[in-house]
């Protein structure tokens, strides 16, 4: 394998930021001078919103929930995942809606959307990032968001600086994501080495990757550099990967990221980065490794920036943002939701989590529930799963867990498709039939967790999938019938 290093484009200057620049969006960098919104490039036709007066726009969706003292009703402070679903969902409710963004609209989400197409062509996945971007940013254009670029920070529970200039808000809601922590290692700043926003701009595949971390995303790009061509080595300071799934499951996934060629070194710590020739000498306890990059992905913690002068005031836990089931903060009239609050930091759950506050701040009272919430590992084959793992299962339900297992060498749609590799497992109670988690691995194991969870949240039981619903055939759900059937028959037999 070649020693040389892979070209990585640096892109445009990182105080623009990727989105600034895909957009074609400037303004002034000074302080002093005053901000504007985003220029919005017309993507389409004008929406029905787009053509009603700012004033008239106004009126119609003003409710009577806020005093007309405030500039804004609702605040967004990020513009990732749960920001941009908090602002949109607000905005629908009726509120005049300010959303703050100072890099990257959808956050790195959106390259985490792209990040599959590194086995194609790597430049592709930005192309993929600016349009997910673009469509973001209309979308918040037809609701009358609007955006500012800038780092914004509370004044005080109704006041948001951003760029110098003060903003009256009634309700805010803090969405402001994580922000990437290079472990305490020696040598960690070398520039070899690579954290989650390098991997976004990287437009070539490097020759050798390390990857510190067996967990979602590091088992994603694993696999990804190396169906792109690379020599990666996955490293992980547990005793297995994707220590938070099922361990069936984690298993089954070792097994996968093994067949494209990854070597993976489990229960083995970094101690130092050293230099050898510009590239990252890499010292772990099982001995040296030399590598063109070295990708972390251990540490991101809760980005709690935006608190600014409040940070002693709003409650905190563990350097996240402390919320009650209504995503309330300890402050009245300030919401968080997403990873800053050291929740589930999957994009669905902040898609949620943002929806939820939104509603909140506009007068609703809806708990939040993650536990229908289904994770995926987009690798091929991939794997997915929804509620509880099987070890968590047995302390929290002992005699009354049954387990159904259903083998995709046994789906007839998977012998038509030829995806035959992979199993459908279900943990369900003996007595109620409950459904307490589902997992699944197999080439279309990410589709088909949909079902499952939106079960488990309407909390449907085994016998009402097998007495009162109708799958059609040949398809892939059958196979998760056919697990539940096999949990059932345990249930009764045992």
């Amino acid at each position: 394998m070649s020693n040389e290093f892979i070209t990585v484009s640096e892109g445009p200057d990182r105080q623009d930021g990727f989105f600034r620049f895909s957009q074609g969006i400037s303004y002034a960098d000074r302080a002093d001078e005053e901000p504007t919104p985003f220029s919005f490039a017309e993507t389409g036709p004008p929406m029905e919103t787009d053509l009603l007066p700012d004033e008239e726009f106004d009126s119609v969706l003003r409710t009577n929930l806020f005093k007309n003292t405030y500039e804004y009703e609702v605040a967004v402070i990020g513009g990732g995942v749960a920001g941009y679903s908090a602002a949109i969902s607000a905005s629908k409710l009726g509120a005049k809606t300010i959303l703050f963004e100072r890099e990257i609209l959808g956050g790195h989400s959106v390259f985490g959307s792209a990040i599959f197409n590194l086995r194609n062509a790597l430049t592709h996945k930005n192309s993929i990032a600016t349009h997910l971007m673009a469509n973001m940013a209309r979308l918040l254009r037809s609701n009358r968001v609007r955006v500012e670029v800038g780092e914004a920070s509370l004044k005080s529970a109704h006041e948001i600086i951003c760029r110098g200039k003060s903003y009256s808000v009634s309700k805010v809601i803090l969405c402001s994501g994580t922000k990437a922590v290079r472990p305490d290692v020696p040598g960690i700043d070398h520039p070899g080495v690579w954290t989650a926003s390098d991997v976004a701009k990287a437009t070539e595949a490097p020759s050798r990757l390390m990857v510190y971390g067996g967990g979602i995303m590091g088992c994603e790009v694993a696999a990804a550099f190396a169906e792109a061509g690379s020599s990666v080595m996955l490293v992980e300071t547990e005793q297995r990967l994707l220590p938070g799934m099922d361990e069936q499951l984690a298993e089954a996934v070792k097994e996968s990221l093994t067949k494209t060629g990854v070597k993976i070194y489990t229960g083995v710590s970094v101690s130092e980065v050293s230099d050898r020739d510009g590239y990252p000498y890499v010292i772990t306890e099982r001995g040296g490794v030399l590598c063109d990059k070295f990708l972390v992905t251990l540490d991101r913690k809760p980005d709690i920036s935006a608190l600014g002068i409040l940070e002693g005031d709003v409650a905190v836990t563990d350097n996240a943002i402390t919320v009650n089931e209504y995503l309330e903060t300890s402050v009245q009239g300030i919401y968080a939701a997403g990873e800053s609050t050291g929740l589930a930091s999957q994009a669905n759950a902040a898609q949620r989590a943002g929806k939820t506050a939104a509603e909140n701040a506009m007068g609703q009272k809806n708990a939040i529930d993650m536990r229908a919430l289904p994770v995926i590992v987009n690798i091929n084959p991939g794997a997915a799963s929804v509620g509880l793992s099987e070890d968590e299962a047995r302390r929290q339900h002992g005699d009354d867990l049954v387990i159904g297992f259903s083998l995709l060498s046994d789906n007839v749609r998977a012998m038509i498709d030829g995806k035959t590799e992979g199993f459908v497992k279900v943990l369900a109670g003996r007595k109620h039939g409950e459904i307490f988690g589902v997992h699944i691995y197999g080439e279309e194991a990410v589709e088909m967790i949909a079902e499952p969870a939106a079960l488990m949240r309407m909390e449907v039981t085994i016998h009402e999938v097998l007495g009162d619903i109708i799958h059609a055939q040949p398809t892939y759900a059958e196979a998760f019938v056919s697990a539940c059937e096999d949990a059932l028959g345990k249930g009764e037999t045992e």
